[in-house]
């Protein structure tokens, strides 16, 4: 068997094995299912951290001296800090980022399939040749 077998076979694995990767890639990166979430003790992205430890302190107890703090209770509902949701306005980003990423390993892999197909048309081609010649 020459060096070019040899090189081609091995071509022809490593290309098979990145177009499966590709694909399973592209599979899981579309699930809608987390991964962190799918195993013990792995945590969504999106929820929110456990609860504080310790009871809570009594509304007398502010640690923010003066009536001026804007968290306070008497404040005006305009001054209170608002908490951003989990959820904001980048989940549309997210989505066409996650569909991008499917998009690229889908792309890997085809373009694998393609270079694995161009070897062993060139194989089929040097094997028609030699036996053209005899």
């Amino acid at each position: 068997m020459r060096v070019f077998d040899w090189f081609a076979r091995t071509a022809m694995l490593v290309l098979a094995a990145l177009a499966t990767l590709a694909l399973i890639g592209s599979l899981a990166s579309v699930s809608n299912s987390p991964v962190a979430g799918s195993f013990p003790g792995g945590g969504s992205e999106d929820a929110a951290g456990p609860p504080p430890a310790g009871p809570p302190a009594p509304p007398g107890d502010d640690p923010a001296p003066g009536p001026s703090a804007p968290d306070r209770a008497d404040a005006p509902v305009d001054a209170r800090p608002v908490a951003a949701s989990p959820r904001g306005t980048d989940d549309g980003a997210r989505e066409v980022a996650r569909w991008l990423k499917a998009l690229t390993y889908a792309v890997i892999a085809l373009v694998a399939v393609a270079a694995a197909g161009v070897i062993a048309l060139v194989r089929i081609g040097g094997h028609v040749a030699r036996a053209a010649q005899r």
